[in-house]
């Protein structure tokens, strides 16, 4: 994609968006695949002809040598595929490999409108199983006037013949029942060949027949530079994006580790959140995730599977405890940010959690490049 992925993630981390970045992955990996499903596409139906031509001269010289040739179903297998030791007619893995083509391709725009959500809408984004998506998201940006061009292309978009086609080509497959792909290739008698998809009807509408290979690599053009104009649009409104103010990336760590005999032992961690004055500076609800960007812009953070966040004011020590945030969506979820109710509390409570540690958390995982803390060593 020509778009910088780098400068992306920079900006969704910045403006505490960073759930959006696992869509971007994604989108990646199944653009990834419609292009290898592309590429062999190509490549096996250009083998497929190669060797029909081939065989079929081997059998003219023969002939023309010898008076008279005969061939085979060996002749007629010629084409076939060997993948890792499985023989596998080559037609049938051409009708496999368009189809998988077409699938990537839909699954890439759908995680295209996944980014937008996620990215532009924050806090007010969509559950990622929501059918209505689309409409839903493009019923939210034109609530804010910065967002213009990027409804403009959404909707055009909407409009392409292109898209309508990746729909209703992915839609029937699915629901319906697949789409006869023709491939014919004449042998000794002509020179004529054809791959197509045939017509089909979806929704009320007939789609006519087309030439497989031109119109897979309409298709991967459509795709490409759609998601290449879209993502540059969204790059350039995360700024505006419409609710972050529930998000925390600042969390603070204190490490104390015992020195024994057999070596230094952890005996708790503490995680703070600072705040100027007192618990109104936070929403009730906060959803956390500790992530740091670096000088060279390298991004960290990790999931975080510890319970109890602890609130105190910026510059005072750790047992100037004023409140805590409790994890409320649990820790079996794929939520990027887990989701703390703040409510106050005293010292108690944080040397109850410091005593109940070592019990409840036996098994510790942590990035400590995801946030600004101390290490401390007892004997």
């Amino acid at each position: 994609m020509a778009i910088d992925l780098k400068l992306l993630e920079k900006r969704l981390a910045e403006y505490k968006v960073y759930d959006a970045w696992q869509y971007v992955q994604s989108l990646r990996e199944t653009l990834g695949y419609m292009n290898i499903s592309y590429e062999i596409l190509l490549n096996v139906y250009e083998h497929r002809c190669n060797t029909i031509e081939k065989v079929e001269n081997n059998i003219i010289e023969v002939a023309l040598k010898e008076g008279q040739s005969s061939f085979g179903e060996n002749d007629l297998k010629q084409t076939d595929l060997n993948i890792g030791g499985f023989e596998i007619d080559d037609s049938i893995f051409l009708r496999k490999t368009a189809i998988e083509f077409f699938h990537y391709a839909r699954i890439s725009m759908d995680i295209l409108f996944q980014i937008v959500n996620a990215a532009l809408l924050g806090d007010k984004s969509y559950p990622v199983s929501d059918k209505g998506l689309l409409k839903k998201v493009l019923k939210e940006l034109k609530n804010k006037p910065e967002f213009a061009n990027l409804l403009n292309l959404l909707n055009t978009n909407k409009g392409n013949p292109n898209y309508g086609y990746l729909l209703a080509f992915d839609n029937y497959i699915k629901h319906i029942k697949t789409i006869l792909i023709t491939i014919k290739n004449s042998f000794l008698l002509g020179k004529s060949k054809e791959f197509t998809i045939n017509e089909f009807y979806y929704d009320g509408i007939l789609y006519q027949k087309e030439n497989v290979i031109d119109k897979i690599q309409e298709i991967k053009d459509y795709v490409i530079k759609t998601i290449e104009d879209i993502l540059l649009e969204v790059l350039k409104q995360i700024p505006n994006c419409l609710d972050n103010s529930h998000r925390i990336h600042s969390i603070k760590f204190k490490q104390v580790n015992k020195n024994t005999e057999k070596g230094s032992e952890l005996e708790y961690i503490t995680f703070f959140i600072e705040v100027e004055n007192d618990l109104s500076e936070l929403p009730n609800e906060i959803k956390v995730l500790p992530l740091i960007i670096k000088p060279n812009d390298e991004i960290y953070s990790f999931d975080f599977k510890f319970d109890k966040i602890f609130i105190k004011k910026k510059g005072e020590s750790g047992l100037s405890i004023i409140g805590c945030a409790v994890l409320k969506n649990g820790l079996e979820t794929n939520e990027f940010y887990r989701i703390f109710e703040v409510r106050p509390c005293g010292i108690k409570e944080y040397f109850d959690y410091i005593s109940a540690f070592k019990t409840k958390y036996t098994k510790i995982t942590m990035n400590i490049y995801a946030m600004e803390g101390s290490m401390i060593f007892i004997s």
